[in-house]
C-alpha cells in the first residue's frame, strides 16, 4: 500500500507544482517550513478603470513578494463610487498602451518569482468591444397571435419587443435577429394555473401542519408594475408518493390580501407530504396578465420550513421544481423565486410572464409552419379550418454588456454558447498579447488566462442552439418550444422529459463552445485556462451547466467563498470545486478569497475561520479578493473595488500581513500533498443546471466521514473498481457510490454502474424506473428497467434491502453509513460536532487538518482513523512541529488529546516516529508552581500615528481604547502601543519551568515586546506567547502594540467636511451602509493579562 501512494503522490505533484522538473519535491517538513511557491497564495489585482502608475506597481510586486505571496491575477475593473476620488481612464483594455503596462509588469513580476494569471475581459463576462451583435448575448422571444382558418392565410406576425439595452437596426427591430421557428397550435386549452410543484426538504414524508404565503415587493420598474397584480386565489395539493398530477389531493383552497406579508392559512390536522404542489389561480386585477408572488412556504410541526431554496436535479436537492410555469430566463422574476427566502424586487419576486400556458394533450398537436415564413415575418399558410393560435419564435440580441468595465472598454457580453463567438474573443486576446509581449506567450510571464464567474442574465439562447439539440439529443427541439415558455406537452412527465433534455444540451453546449473553446486557443498559444466555471449558482446566479462538467473542462479549477455570511450557501463555492479537482485528477483547488462587501473592517483573526471552513471543504490554494493597485494620489486607505476584504500596502495591519500569508501557505502546501481521502462518492445526476452544496453529510451519513461529489461524466469515463473500492486513475477512491433519489437515471450511466458493481463495487440507492429524457424514448425506458432488474432483482428497500451483483453488492433503502459499517468502514474521524477535519493521504503518513468550529477553546480526544503510525502536532500559526505528547491505539484508530484555541486549527500527522514527547503542566496544577501573576493594572498607550488620538494616555486597567473617556480614541484607527513595568517576584525563572504571557483578547492584531525583545506577532488566539527566555529577575519592560482596521477613523471623517479629513477612498458605503451609520469597532488590547508558569516534565 505504502509503494502505491508513493506513486500516486509523485503523479499528483507532478500535475500541481509549477517547479521545475529538477527541483526536488521538499518533504512534508521542508514545505511545512518553507511553502513553496505553489502553496503560497495569490491575489487578485485590480487595475481600476485601466490605470496603472508603473513605478508603484513595482513596489507593490515587490511588497508581495516580500510577504510572502506566490502571484497576482491581474483583474481590469472599472471603478466605482465616489467620482471624485476614483483613478482617471487609462489605455483601453489591450490596446496597445495597455499591453506595453502589463509587459512592463508581467516582466517585474518573473523577476520576482510571481505568477501572473490574467483576466482576458475588463470585468466579466466575456466580451468587449470587439464583439458584433451577431456574436453577443442572445435571448429567447415569443409573441402569439390567435386566426381562423379554412383558407389561405396571409398573416404579418408580430415581433418581440426588443430589450431595452439592445442594439436596433434602422428598422427599430435589434441588430440581429433571427427566426427560430412558428409553430400553429388548433384551439389550445390553457393550463387551469400556474403551477409549482416542490419537493420538501429533507426528501422525506413529512406532517405539514401549515402553509405560509407573502406577497412580496415587487419593486418593478412602472410600465412593468402596470402589468403586474398580486396573487389572488391559490389551491395547494399534496402526495406522499410522486409528482404526477394523480399523485395529488388537493388539500386547501385559499384566498390573499393584496398587501405585503405572511399571510399564514392552517392545513387539515394530520396532512402529510413528500411533495406540495402550488397552484395560483387569479390575480387581484383581472386586466393584468403578469401575477406576482413573494414566497411560499411550508412548515413541519417546529416551524420549519421546507420549501427552502435549493439548486433543481441535484443529489440531494431539498426542492424540485419539476415544471416551470414560466420561461427558463436565468433571470429575475423566475419561478425559484417561491422558495428563496427573498421577498423583495426581482430578485425575490415570482412574476409570471402572462397568462397561464398552454395543456397540449400531445406534442404531434404541434404543427410547424417556419418554412411558410418570410424574412418580413409574413405567414402564408394554408390553415384548415378552426382557431389556431401561432406562436412565433425569435432569438435575437440582448444587447448585455460587460459587468463593470473601464471605461475605454466596455462592450457587448459574447454568446457563450457559440464556438465562433468565444473562438473571436480569444483570438483577439492571444493576437493582442503577442503583439505587445512576443509570439512566444509561454515565456511572457503570464500562465494563466482567466475567465471569471459565469452570470450572463437575459434567456440564454444562440442560432447555433436547435441545431446542437438536434445532434446531441436526436430528435427535433421546435415543436418542444412551447414547454420552456411554461406549456405542459403530453403530462408533468413527458414534459419534464423534454426540459432535462433542454437543460443538459443548455449545460453541454455552454461547456463546449465556452470553456472548451478558450482551452483550446489558450493552449495553442502556450497558456492555460483558470477559470470560476461553476457558479456561484442559485439562488444569487444560475448558469445553464453541469458545473462539475464545466470545472473539468477547464485546467486549473477555481471556486469562492464570503467570509461573514457562513450560512448562505450560494456564497460558499468550495466543496465543488473540490469535487470536481479530485474526479478529473486536478491536485489544486483555487478559491476566490475573502470576497465581503465589509470594507477595512477586518483582519486576520476575523478571516481565519472562512480560511479554516476551506480547508476542510477541500480548497487548498488561496486567491486574495482583493488586492487595489494605489497610484500615488490614492490616498489612505485609497482606492477599492466594491466588494473584497482588501489587501494592500495601505491597509492598517500590512507590516504584520506575513504571519497570516505564511499560515494560509503552510496549511495550502499540505493540503495539496497526496490525495484526498474519502469514503463516500454522491452521483448528481446529469441535468443541465446541476451544482454542488457545501460539505453538509446527511443525515443518512452523519459525522466522520467525507465524500465527494461526481458528475456523469467523470462516472463513465473516470472511474474502475479497485480491491473494491471506486478508483480513479490518479488513486483516489471510495468505498460506496450513492445514487440520487429519483427514479430517472441516463440510461449509459445506469450500464457503466452495472459495470463497477460487476466489477465489485458497492451501489446505494433506489432501483430507477425509466431514463431521464426523450433520448431514443422509449427504448431508453425499457434499457434502464433491463439494466436495473439486473442490478436491484427483487430489492425493495424494506424487506429486501441488500443483494450481491457479480463481486459487488447493491443496498437499496439502507442509509450509507449502515452500508460503510456493513463493510467494515470505520469512521475517519471521531469527536465532537465541535470538530470538522480534512484528511488527505500521503507517501510521507496521514495528514489530517483539525479546526473549531466555534468560539470557545476546546480540549477533547479525537479518534484518527490512521492504522499504526504515531502523530505529530504541526502547527500552522506558528510553523512549530512536535510529537504528540499522550496517544491511545484502539479498535477505532488512534486516540489523540487536542487543546484547540477558540476558532483553532492544528495538523495531525501521522509517520513512522513513536518517540514520546515532553508533557507541559500549566496554570499552576503542579505541585511547586506559583499561581498566575496579573499584571492587568496601570498600563500607559503611545498613539505613535496619531490621526487625531493623543499621543498617550494612562489606564487604571488594561482595556480597549475604544472605552476611553476620551471622545477620539473611539474612532482612532493606526497603532496604540501599550507599555507596563512589572516586577519579576523572586524564584521564578526556575529550572525545568516555563513562563507564558497570556494577554487574554486583543483585536485586532498585536506584536509583543519584552524586555526590548520580539517575541512574535500575536493574530489569532491564543494570545499567549512564551516569554521564559524573556524575562528577568526584578524589573520588566513590557510593551503590546496593537493595530486595528481604518472603519473606525472612516466613520469619524463621513461625519466631517471633506476639508477636514485625513481619509480618502472612493468608497461611500460598506456593510451596505453609508460610513455614518456604522458603529465604531472595539479596539484594543483587552485583557486579562497575566504570567502563566508551567514545568516541564520530561
Amino acid at each position: 500500500m505504502r509503494r502505491f501512494l508513493a506513486l500516486t503522490f509523485a503523479a499528483c505533484t507532478a500535475l500541481s507544482l509549477r517547479t521545475a522538473a529538477a527541483e526536488p519535491t521538499p518533504t512534508l517538513e521542508q514545505g511545512f517550513r518553507a511553502p513553496p511557491p505553489a502553496a503560497r497564495p495569490h491575489t487578485y489585482w485590480l487595475w481600476l478603470n485601466g490605470y496603472v502608475h508603473l513605478p508603484t506597481a513595482a513596489d507593490e510586486l515587490k511588497a508581495m513578494r516580500d510577504a510572502g505571496m506566490g502571484g497576482v491575477l491581474l483583474f481590469e475593473m472599472g471603478a466605482r463610487g465616489d467620482p471624485a476620488t476614483i483613478p482617471p481612464p487609462g489605455p483601453a483594455f489591450l490596446s496597445p498602451a495597455w499591453v506595453k503596462q502589463l509587459r512592463t509588469t508581467t516582466e517585474q513580476a518573473k523577476a520576482l518569482g510571481l505568477q501572473v494569471d490574467m483576466s482576458v475581459i475588463s470585468s466579466w463576462d466575456m466580451g468587449g468591444p470587439w464583439i458584433e451583435p451577431k456574436h453577443a448575448s442572445m435571448g429567447l422571444y415569443t409573441t402569439e397571435t390567435t386566426t381562423t382558418g379554412g383558407a389561405k392565410l396571409d398573416l404579418a406576425l408580430p415581433f418581440p419587443t426588443p430589450e431595452r439595452a439592445a442594439p436596433l437596426a434602422a428598422d427599430g427591430k435589434p441588430a440581429f435577429w433571427t427566426d427560430v421557428a412558428v409553430l400553429a397550435l388548433r384551439a389550445p386549452r390553457r393550463l387551469p394555473a400556474h403551477e409549482f410543484v416542490l419537493r420538501l426538504d429533507p426528501n422525506d414524508i413529512h406532517e405539514i401542519p401549515a402553509i405560509a404565503l407573502d406577497q412580496g415587493t415587487p419593486n418593478a420598474p412602472a410600465d412593468l408594475a402596470a402589468t403586474m397584480t398580486p396573487v389572488r386565489e391559490f389551491s395547494v395539493a399534496v402526495s406522499t408518493e410522486g409528482a404526477r398530477d394523480a399523485d395529488f389531493t388537493e388539500i386547501l383552497r385559499g384566498t390573499l390580501t393584496a398587501a405585503p406579508g405572511v399571510q399564514r392559512f392552517a392545513l387539515p390536522a394530520g396532512t402529510k407530504a413528500r411533495y406540495v404542489r402550488l397552484r395560483l389561480l387569479s390575480g387581484h386585477d383581472g386586466s393584468r396578465p403578469r401575477w406576482t408572488l413573494g414566497e411560499f412556504e411550508v412548515f413541519d410541526a417546529t416551524g420549519r420550513n421546507l420549501a427552502k431554496a435549493h439548486a433543481a436535479d441535484q443529489a440531494r436537492d431539498g426542492a424540485l421544481m419539476v415544471r416551470s410555469p414560466v420561461p427558463l430566463t436565468y433571470t429575475g422574476w423566475s419561478a425559484v423565486k417561491i422558495q428563496d427566502t427573498n421577498r423583495v424586487g426581482a430578485a425575490g419576486v415570482f412574476a409570471s410572464a402572462g397568462r397561464p400556458s398552454f395543456d397540449i394533450a400531445d406534442v404531434r398537436d404541434v404543427v410547424d409552419v417556419t418554412a411558410q415564413v418570410d424574412r418580413a415575418g409574413r405567414l402564408k399558410w394554408d390553415a384548415p379550418a378552426g382557431e389556431w393560435t401561432i406562436l412565433r419564435y425569435v432569438c435575437m440580441v440582448t444587447g448585455e454588456k460587460l459587468k463593470v468595465p473601464s471605461p475605454a472598454s466596455d462592450g457587448y457580453a459574447s454568446d457563450h454558447l457559440s464556438v465562433e463567438a468565444t473562438r473571436i474573443h480569444m483570438d483577439h486576446v492571444i493576437a493582442q498579447l503577442r503583439a505587445g509581449l512576443g509570439d512566444d506567450l509561454a515565456k511572457s510571464g503570464i500562465k494563466n488566462l482567466y475567465l471569471a464567474s459565469y452570470e450572463v442574465v437575459g434567456r440564454v439562447w444562440s442560432p447555433v442552439f436547435a441545431g446542437e439539440f438536434k445532434r446531441r439529443r436526436g430528435y427535433e427541439l421546435a415543436p418542444y418550444l412551447p414547454a420552456i415558455f411554461g406549456a405542459r406537452i403530453g403530462d408533468e412527465e413527458m414534459t419534464g422529459r423534454f426540459l432535462f433534455d433542454y437543460r443538459k444540451t443548455l449545460g453541454e453546449v455552454v461547456v463546449d463552445a465556452y470553456y472548451r473553446t478558450a482551452r483550446e486557443v489558450a493552449h495553442a498559444a502556450g497558456l492555460t485556462i483558470k477559470s470560476e466555471a461553476g457558479g456561484p449558482g442559485p439562488p444569487i446566479h444560475t448558469p445553464p451547466m453541469d458545473a462539475l462538467l464545466a470545472h473539468g473542462a477547464v485546467d486549473s479549477v477555481q471556486g469562492e467563498f464570503w467570509p461573514f455570511w457562513p450560512d448562505n450557501d450560494a456564497l460558499q463555492v468550495i466543496k465543488e470545486p473540490a469535487s470536481a479537482a479530485h474526479i478529473y485528477g486536478k491536485t489544486v483547488v483555487h478559491l476566490e478569497a475573502f470576497t465581503s462587501f465589509q470594507h477595512w473592517a477586518e483582519g486576520p483573526q476575523d478571516l481565519k475561520p472562512s480560511a479554516d471552513r476551506v480547508f476542510t471543504e477541500g480548497g487548498n490554494h488561496f486567491v486574495w479578493h482583493t488586492w487595489t493597485h494605489q497610484p500615488p494620489e490614492a490616498g489612505l486607505p485609497g482606492l477599492v473595488y466594491g466588494a473584497g476584504t482588501h489587501l494592500s500596502r495601505s491597509v492598517t495591519w500590512w507590516p504584520k500581513a506575513k504571519l497570516f500569508i505564511d499560515y494560509l501557505a503552510r496549511g495550502s502546501f499540505l493540503l495539496q500533498r497526496g490525495l484526498f481521502a474519502a469514503d463516500v462518492l454522491y452521483y448528481y445526476g446529469d441535468g443541465g443546471a446541476n451544482f454542488v452544496l457545501p460539505r453538509k453529510n446527511p443525515p443518512t451519513l452523519g459525522p466522520g466521514y467525507d465524500y465527494d461529489v461526481t458528475n456523469a461524466d467523470a462516472l463513465l469515463s473516470r472511474f474502475t473498481v479497485r480491491d473494491g473500492r471506486l478508483t480513479l486513475p490518479e488513486g483516489t477512491s471510495y468505498a460506496v457510490l450513492v445514487l440520487p433519489d429519483r427514479d430517472d437515471i441516463h440510461p449509459p450511466v445506469l450500464a457503466k454502474i452495472e459495470a463497477l458493481v460487476a466489477a465489485g463495487a458497492t451501489l446505494v440507492g433506489r432501483k430507477p424506473t425509466r431514463a431521464s429524457g426523450l433520448e431514443k424514448f422509449p427504448a431508453s425506458d425499457a434499457r434502464v428497467r433491463e439494466i436495473a432488474d439486473r442490478l436491484w432483482g427483487d430489492l425493495d428497500g424494506k424487506t429486501r434491502t441488500s443483494r450481491a451483483h457479480g463481486k459487488g453488492r447493491v443496498f437499496s433503502g439502507v442509509p450509507e453509513r449502515a452500508v460503510l459499517t456493513t463493510l467494515g468502514v470505520a469512521p475517519d474521524f471521531i469527536a465532537s460536532l465541535t470538530l470538522d477535519f480534512a484528511h488527505r493521504h500521503d507517501a510521507e503518513g496521514e495528514i489530517y487538518f483539525v479546526r473549531n468550529k466555534t468560539n470557545a477553546a476546546t480540549a477533547e480526544t479525537a479518534t484518527f482513523r490512521a492504522g499504526d503510525r504515531t502523530p505529530e502536532f504541526f502547527d500552522p500559526v506558528s510553523g512549530e512541529i512536535s510529537r504528540a505528547p499522550s496517544f491511545r491505539r484502539t479498535p477505532a484508530g488512534v486516540e489523540v488529546p487536542l487543546t484547540l484555541a477558540p476558532h483553532g486549527s492544528m495538523f495531525v500527522i501521522f509517520r513512522d516516529r513513536s518517540t514520546a514527547a515532553p508533557l507541559v503542566v500549566t496554570d499552576g496544577k503542579a505541585a511547586g508552581l506559583p499561581a498566575p501573576l496579573s499584571l492587568d493594572r496601570d498600563w500607559t498607550i503611545d498613539f505613535g500615528s496619531p490621526l487625531g488620538a493623543p499621543a498617550s494616555i494612562t489606564l487604571p486597567q488594561v482595556g480597549p481604547w475604544t472605552k476611553n473617556a476620551d471622545a477620539t480614541l473611539k474612532t482612532f484607527s493606526g497603532t496604540g502601543t501599550y507599555r507596563k513595568t512589572f516586577t519579576l517576584p523572586a524564584g521564578w525563572r526556575a529550572a525545568g519551568r516555563r513562563i507564558d504571557l497570556d494577554l487574554g483578547q486583543l483585536w485586532n492584531i498585536g506584536e509583543v515586546y519584552l524586555n526590548g525583545k520580539s517575541l512574535g506577532v500575536l493574530w489569532t488566539p491564543p494570545f499567549r506567547v512564551d516569554a521564559t527566555a524573556a524575562l528577568r529577575d526584578g524589573e520588566n519592560q513590557l510593551a503590546v502594540e496593537v493595530i486595528n482596521t481604518w472603519q473606525n477613523r472612516l466613520i469619524a471623517d463621513s461625519r466631517l467636511p471633506t476639508a477636514e479629513r485625513r481619509t480618502r477612498t472612493n468608497i461611500l458605503v460598506s456593510q451596505r451602509k453609508p460610513w455614518k451609520d456604522l458603529e465604531p469597532i472595539e479596539s484594543g488590547l483587552f485583557g486579562p493579562v497575566r504570567l502563566v508558569p508551567s514545568a516541564v516534565i520530561p
